[in-house]
């Protein structure tokens, strides 16, 4: 089970689809993908989100996106890491945070090869292969030319989430 979700990223994205290392909530009907390398607060921070404003963890550790009628959208999958969270579901997302640490928090909207390198580190895909590489390249790019990137960086505690809330209704 564990092998087939290695090379999953491979076969979904010759069907498009991009497979990102991050939480997948839905917080009122839209999709958030909160990103960031492993043990940074991902989880902790969706589930702040759970409880403060009645977000879903759709997945606690992968996000598959494709963009379907020209609108992208998050999906479920039955792998999430050490969270243990994930439910069959989908949803249009409309953001994608990278989630930093930091002593202080706040937040900031990224662009262009801003927005591009916070992302790429978390785009998993196959370095080997230069054909599916250009298809990455090219489906990072036309996700991130339509869903507003936000750099959270942060403490693990509630104010976060609230940074993140204004930030994400300033969109």
């Amino acid at each position: 089970f564990e092998y087939l979700g290695q090379i999953l990223p491979v076969v979904l994205l010759k069907d498009g689809i991009l497979n990102f290392h991050g939480v997948l909530m839905e917080y009122e009907g839209k999709g958030i993908i909160i990103s960031a390398s492993s043990g940074t607060g991902k989880t902790t921070h969706a589930r702040m989100w759970r409880n403060k404003h009645h977000a879903l963890i759709i997945n606690g550790d992968r996000s598959v996106c494709k963009k379907i009628n020209n609108i992208w959208i998050g999906f479920g999958l039955p792998w999430s890491g050490t969270s243990g969270e994930q439910i069959n579901r989908s949803v249009p997302v409309n953001a994608m945070v990278i989630l930093e640490r930091s002593e202080e928090n706040h937040a900031e909207i990224l662009t262009g090869l801003e927005a591009f390198a916070g992302a790429l580190p978390n785009i998993q895909y196959p370095r080997w292969d230069e054909k599916l590489m250009r298809t990455v390249m090219d489906l990072a790019d036309d996700f991130l030319s339509e869903i507003p990137v936000i750099r959270l960086c942060c403490r693990p505690d509630e104010d976060a989430v609230d940074v993140l809330k204004v930030a994400l209704e300033s969109l």
